[in-house]
């Protein structure tokens, strides 16, 4: 079997799949429609021409966001024309596609029927704002007001909402995480289940050497700021120092990965950010290389153990938002158990997340072969506090939404308990017709 992977890279993630399908027999290529600016990827620079200009010009539209109307159009022309040859030549050399964050070659959905009519298998791995309602995401509704936020979430809905179904539609299985999974219509497979697949080669241990009389040294990395909670996070550590406590804060934003992982190996733990919706997301896995603990706060860390598996459970301090300074204290005062919660991070993801298991389960779905304890059920979905953003927010934009675009806006179709919790959240009765 021939897979193909793509076309985003999104933290390593198609290079960790694609090297542990490889190293378990599996011929597997990543065709990506950009490189990564922080230097995830590792793309055969000996694939097809065609493949490496279709890569160049996507990167080039990344770092040239800025330029004049005309030459962007020019160049997102060229860059969609030639995704139409990549995809025709594909169709010839592969048997499977892996797509990561809902996009495609072409993203056109003629692209899926085509693979379908050729009985191409199909998996798609949602990763989450690619899925995830835009009302319960902080990428649509941070920031802005709620008239303006809840105006935005309702057009966005309705645009992923259809993807989505689509897609799920046209998929073999398609992963998904629990806690982003409210708008899909069929059952999917648990992210937690299938894991994050990571490699040990490129990583070094270094230890916590317990010293009372140094500062611990805090690593927070955010891609976003704004939607990982950074301000909050400052002023969590900011009051513990007011407090006594020696802390060496280290905050990086846009570094390449080399440089977050120099300061990974020369951290004591990890804060990772204040409203998650896993108890482990790349950043946290990428710790546990190191056998550097994380904390990481989230609304669905009071309902994590009612979709993950015990044995799927990634260790790490995972807290309701207003327990995050408690939980960075308790790590900071006890040096046992932050050595060994590190520990226990990295035998996780060296036992569960090793990128050839990973990939041993993902050639499962290809097969067919799937576990019933693999699949989450899309209708008992009851999770609605959203990702990087405040409770307080999703409320006053969902209440807006409610008065004045009404509660099909939402598009939860046929999802009863999502509705109920929901309107328990915005303290509205729900319309029996959502």
């Amino acid at each position: 079997m021939k897979v193909m992977l793509g076309t985003v890279e999104v933290a390593g993630f198609v290079a960790g799949l694609t090297s542990g399908l490889r190293s378990i027999g599996v011929s597997a290529e990543s065709y990506l429609s950009a490189s990564h600016p922080f230097g995830y990827d590792g793309v055969d620079d000996k694939q097809p021409v065609v493949v490496r200009i279709w890569r160049s010009l996507g990167s080039f539209r990344a770092k040239n966001a800025s330029m004049p109307l005309p030459l962007k159009g020019v160049v997102w022309g060229l860059q969609f024309l030639l995704s139409w040859l990549v995809l025709f030549y594909s169709v010839f050399i592969f048997d499977a596609y892996i797509f990561v964050y809902g996009k495609t070659i072409t993203n056109t959905r003629f692209e899926l029927f085509l693979l379908r009519s050729m009985n191409k298998k199909i998996i798609f791995v949602y990763l989450g704002s690619d899925c995830r309602p835009p009302y319960l995401s902080g990428g649509s509704i941070s920031g802005v007001p709620s008239s303006q936020a809840a105006a935005r979430a309702v057009h966005a809905s309705k645009k992923v909402s259809k993807k989505v179904w689509f897609q799920e539609r046209k998929a073999d299985y398609v992963v998904n995480a629990p806690g982003t999974g409210q708008f899909h219509r069929r059952d999917f497979v648990n992210w937690f289940s299938m894991g994050v697949p990571v490699s040990r080669t490129n990583h070094t241990m270094a230890t916590d050497v317990a010293q009372t009389d140094r500062a611990v040294r805090i690593l927070h990395s955010p891609s976003k700021p704004l939607i990982k909670g950074s301000d909050e996070i400052r002023a969590v550590v900011s009051r513990l120092q007011k407090k006594g406590y020696l802390i060496d804060f280290i905050e990086l934003k846009g570094v390449p990965n080399s440089k977050v992982r120099e300061e990974l190996a020369r951290c004591d733990f990890v804060i990772d950010q204040l409203y998650s919706d896993s108890p482990m997301a790349f950043f946290a896995t990428e710790a546990a290389h190191f056998g550097k603990p994380t904390v990481v706060a989230g609304y669905f860390s009071e309902c994590a153990s009612d979709y993950i598996a015990s044995d799927d459970m990634p260790p790490s301090v995972y807290v309701m938002p207003d327990k995050l300074e408690e939980a960075v204290a308790n790590l900071i005062d006890d040096h046992k158990y932050r050595t060994e919660l590190g520990l226990a991070a990295r035998d996780f993801i060296h036992s569960r997340w090793d990128n050839r298991l990973v990939a041993q389960r993902y050639l499962r779905l290809l097969n067919g072969d799937v576990p019933a304890s693999w699949l989450c059920s899309a209708k008992e979905l009851s999770y609605v506090h959203g990702c990087g953003v405040d409770q307080d927010q999703i409320v006053l934009v969902g209440r807006y939404i409610v008065d004045h675009f009404g509660w099909p806006a939402f598009r939860l179709e046929g999802k009863s308990e999502l509705k109920q919790q929901l309107a328990k959240l915005l303290n509205q009765p729900a319309s029996p017709d959502a």
